[in-house]
């Protein structure tokens, strides 16, 4: 499985006021909550009569562009979804599972960015690396590097600081699920009030993990200050679907998947992941992938167990890369992978205002959602399979001839895939 970088869970109660942290970080779904999608031709007394004996209760949502509901349920939702799967008036039904949160310009850290311009110094690789320099060089010229015209990345993740020095007047869109639950204590949360409507403006990051994914991608360059982003004359649009602890059900993701894409992200960059394959998460992502390239993290397992949304078709799966242009041995590998990126100890924005150092594929994941983003920007006329197919094969093959599980057809290149 694919495990985004995470740093904590969501803890959901199955009816105790109680629970452990330990206890939490093993839940799989939301238990209090059902998503539910009724059959087209089904009646409304038929809907009705499947949701009475299934013990629905309450409708807490729908999830945009797919159909489905997110209904408050009194016992186990794998029970209840079970139920509900044998009524011909129901399409589907199933768990609200639960995601986890799977870094030369004047910059003065940009030296510290060896994924961006790797020149071989502590134990690297020279050119190692995405090309980022002589990508922008051959892209803008020389000495220019301009703060808009880019195309729009989406992101999906724990939100951002807009604030921050390096994100200023980049988040041109900001939305997030209305409630993530109760919070107790500070170690756990209630679901009673977990509401997965998308409110504008709630995108501000409470944990770290989306400021830091979003500085990858989209930091401003040449400002002098902290470091430059791939794509950072990409405006971003936020949305905040995973709480505090780095965790979030898949009826906030979805959500927010079809926020961003009616905000007209062209890419949509999602450094998290599930062991479950949603019906609900595929939905969305079917939906959203007629007008953008979603890229997702493979997962941090060490391992070739598929991660949700990355293995599915419709989306871009990426492998993190060292600064020796290897494959991180945390990094899932699998036929899913398509492209890999650097993901070990990069440095990037944070949300207390300055910069942190972290590893995963999460961090893999904004570098190559940064490079199909200046590829759309390029080409914004046309569609999300072709700045795929523009992506995939503007790589450097580093490991075995061709595609193979470690870092698919290679780790990214922008000045490859962006110029020729």
């Amino acid at each position: 499985m694919k495990r985004a970088i995470s740093i904590g869970i969501t803890a959901l109660l199955a009816g105790l006021a109680c629970a452990s942290a330990a206890n939490a970080a093993s839940a799989r779904y939301d238990a209090r909550t059902v998503i539910v999608k009724y059959a087209d031709r089904a009646s409304s007394s038929q809907r009705s009569l499947a949701g009475r004996l299934a013990g629905l209760g309450e409708t807490l949502g729908s999830i945009r562009g797919v159909g489905a509901q997110v209904v408050r349920v009194a016992r186990d939702p794998a029970a209840v979804a079970a139920r509900l799967n044998r009524s011909k008036a129901v399409a589907y039904a199933e768990p609200n599972y639960i995601a986890r949160a799977t870094g030369i310009p004047n910059d003065p850290r940009f030296g510290e960015l060896y994924g961006l311009d790797n020149n071989g110094r502590a134990g690297g690789t020279a050119d190692a690396d995405i090309d980022a320099p002589e990508g922008w060089t051959a892209l803008f010229g020389a000495s220019a590097f301009p703060s808009t015209g880019g195309a729009k990345i989406g992101i999906v993740d724990t939100g951002a600081r807009a604030g921050h020095e390096d994100l200023a007047g980049k988040v041109v869109n900001c939305a997030g699920v209305r409630s993530f639950g109760i919070d107790v204590l500070g170690l756990l949360n209630l679901p009673l009030l977990a509401d997965p409507t998308i409110v504008d403006g709630r995108c501000g990051d409470d944990n770290g993990h989306g400021t830091h994914v979003a500085g990858i991608a989209a930091a401003r360059a040449n400002n002098g200050r902290g470091v430059a982003g791939v794509a950072f004359n990409s405006p971003l649009a936020i949305c905040k679907a995973l709480d505090r602890l780095g965790a979030g059900a898949v009826a906030g993701i979805a959500n927010c998947i079809g926020y961003l894409a009616a905000t007209g992200a062209k890419v949509i960059s999602m450094s998290l992941g599930t062991a479950v394959d949603s019906t609900t998460l595929r939905a969305a992502i079917s939906a959203a992938s007629s007008g953008a390239l979603i890229v997702a993290a493979a997962g941090n397992g060490g391992n070739a167990v598929a991660n949700y949304p990355a293995s599915y078709a419709e989306v871009v799966s990426v492998a993190a890369t060292d600064r020796l242009d290897q494959r991180a041995p945390f990094s899932t590998f699998n036929d899913d992978v398509e492209v890999a990126a650097p993901g070990v100890n990069i440095l990037s924005t944070w949300n207390d205002g300055g910069y942190k150092v972290i590893s995963g594929t999460s961090m893999a994941t904004p570098h190559a959602a940064a490079v199909a983003a200046i590829i759309a920007g390029r080409y914004p006329s046309q569609t999300p399979a072709f700045w795929r197919a523009k992506l995939v094969a503007g790589v450097d093959d580093v490991t075995a001839p061709g595609r193979d599980p470690q870092t698919g057809f290679g780790r990214v290149n922008l000045l490859q895939a962006a110029t020729e």
